[in-house]
């Protein structure tokens, strides 16, 4: 006979969520019964919430020797800052639908919907479920996200300091200034539109609303849980929690993940560089996955244009 998972009532759910667990070493061998794809995904997560401590090294570094009375700063707070290409990256992961996918998923788990042997039995969708009101809504997840990356102002500032950097790479290691002014204008521009909008709220739910994403990468990574929906990976699981729930949602979650990436290395290059004035040596090797972030960036952001032309 087919083994059932049973639900445990919500009630007698412990008390207090578990901590997100940490991925496994370089070179340990993953489970069978979690998603490579979202396994990968989550361990970039894993490694990103040590951007902000390391951006915030970079800046005390650039500062030097101190010479009192008149000690030199950074241009802006570097642990402001650090926060930025981290709620960039959850802000692109929410609008491709991994956290409306993972609440309607766990939603499904509780009302007995979902009918699946789990290997941890159900645990973690139960108490992904039972925590939900201690996290943001999706509509305050927008509007908090929204107040930072304005579609009508970041797009064609983040558009611009990519296509600076993209226009970088055919200088074959050698300086052009033309080239280099017009990337620490762009990226001085897109800084100053950003840093007063990462005060207050945003700032404070960062660390939260990376927890959030991990998390829900990590639930809907399961293979059995896939299996129970007749999907074929992570991404046709968000895809389907979208379409299971109402919602409009992109038919490219993958697509949508990927961009936030790319972006997301493009803005931990500028916390970054803001230090140093965005300063750039054609000759660093960080200088050409740099690029290549960027030029992904642009790519999707044309495919995404293309696509709601079309629509």
């Amino acid at each position: 006979m087919e083994a059932v998972a049973t639900l445990v009532p919500l009630d007698c759910a412990p008390a207090a969520a578990p901590p997100v667990t940490e991925p496994p070493a370089a070179g340990v061998v993953v489970d069978r019964a979690v998603d490579t794809t979202a396994f990968a995904l989550e361990l970039a997560l894993y490694d990103a919430q040590g951007w902000r401590p390391q951006i915030v090294a970079l800046a005390l570094a650039s500062l030097g020797d101190i010479r009192l009375p008149e000690p030199a700063l950074p241009p802006r707070d570097a642990g402001v800052l650090g926060a930025l290409p981290t709620l960039y990256w959850v802000h692109g992961l929410d609008q491709a639908g991994l956290l409306r996918a993972a609440d309607r998923v766990a939603g499904l788990w509780a009302s007995g919907a979902i009918n699946v042997p789990l290997p941890d039995r159900g645990q973690a969708l139960q108490q992904y479920w039972r925590t939900r009101r201690e996290r943001l809504s999706a509509d305050e997840r927008a509007h908090l996200l929204g107040l930072v990356f304005d579609a009508r102002d970041f797009e064609p500032a983040l558009r611009r300091l990519c296509e600076a950097l993209v226009a970088l790479a055919d200088n074959a290691g050698q300086r052009d200034i033309r080239e280099e002014v017009g990337l620490e204008q762009a990226a001085t521009a897109l800084l100053e539109l950003c840093a007063s909008r990462l005060e207050g709220a945003p700032l404070l739910a960062a660390s939260d609303l990376l927890a959030q994403a991990r998390s829900a990468v990590q639930l809907l990574s399961q293979r059995a849980l896939q299996t129970a929906f007749a999907v074929r990976d992570f991404y046709a699981l968000i895809e389907l929690g979208e379409a299971v729930g109402g919602g409009s949602a992109p038919p490219r979650a993958r697509h949508g993940a990927e961009r936030a990436q790319a972006g997301a290395e493009v803005l931990r290059w500028l916390a970054q560089a803001a230090a140093r004035r965005f300063a750039i040596d054609p000759r660093a090797a960080a200088l050409r996955p740099l690029i290549e972030a960027a030029q992904r960036w642009l790519m999707s952001a044309h495919d995404e244009r293309a696509g709601t032309g079309a629509a």
